[in-house]
């Protein structure tokens, strides 16, 4: 299943958009719940997932009867998932066949928490691929398709409204409410963040009991609560402004 296969869904959300997210993936055997960190996928076994399914296709029913099975069985998946959403409220992609996806949200329960959908059959996909499709979708929801990134990204040089730079960007995230984030969407940072005043400072020094696998992670978190877009980029895109940027508002 190509991109262009995938299905966005915009709706007006109270939920913030993360890069932490849940993927729901539906089928008539099987269902999976995945937890998402960017474009990497955490396949959830324990009793609840996978869920499968006691429908029985080696006999005969009617496609009435069948279809009810189905949609119960999906309904339950519904369940299932509920208590993972109760512990740790995230927004979810939902995965699977058309029909399958349509007899989900018919149920019209979680369409304040939905980014969106992904047509086709990827039971037999690995969490690795099914993570970068997914991403795709899930990275436009958050900030949008934007084809002029990097026209955008001199106009605001010219006019001093950026900031670049891990250190840079860190001390200024969380006083620059509504900014834009422009960010190589392989870059990844080991350290440790302390706050002086409003500022987030990072530190090269890594302090071993407040290490952060991943400060860049943290920043693209801070700035999205703070009304602000992230726009990731290709890995290269931003040599010169050190791989992260920040765009002021004002």
């Amino acid at each position: 299943m190509n991109i262009q296969n995938l299905t966005l869904k915009k709706k007006e959300m109270t939920m913030q958009m993360s890069i932490h997210y849940y993927v729901l993936s539906l089928s008539e055997k099987k269902s999976r719940l995945y937890e998402g960190f960017r474009d990497k996928l955490i396949d959830i076994q324990n009793t609840n997932f996978p869920f499968k399914s006691s429908i029985n296709n080696k006999n005969p029913v009617k496609p009435a009867s069948k279809d009810a099975q189905l949609r119960e069985f999906i309904r339950k998946t519904d369940q299932h998932f509920d208590h993972y959403y109760e512990q740790d409220p995230l927004r979810l992609v939902v995965v699977g066949k058309m029909k399958n996806l349509a007899i989900f949200e018919s149920f019209k329960t979680r369409q304040n928490i939905l980014i969106g959908t992904v047509e086709g059959d990827y039971t037999q996909t690995s969490p690795h691929d099914l993570g970068k499709i997914v991403w795709s979708l899930v990275k436009e929801a958050i900030a949008g398709s934007n084809k002029n990134a990097m026209l955008d990204l001199t106009a605001a040089a010219s006019e001093k409204k950026i900031i670049s730079g891990i250190e840079a960007v860190g001390q200024s995230v969380e006083t620059e409410p509504g900014s834009t984030l422009y960010v190589e969407e392989d870059y990844h940072l080991k350290g440790s963040i302390h706050e002086i005043g409003h500022s987030l400072v990072f530190s090269t020094r890594v302090n071993l009991l407040q290490v952060i696998d991943d400060v860049v992670d943290l920043i693209i978190e801070k700035v999205l609560k703070m009304g602000g877009n992230v726009v990731f980029l290709n890995s290269g895109s931003l040599t010169k402004l050190k791989r992260i940027a920040l765009v002021l508002r004002t």
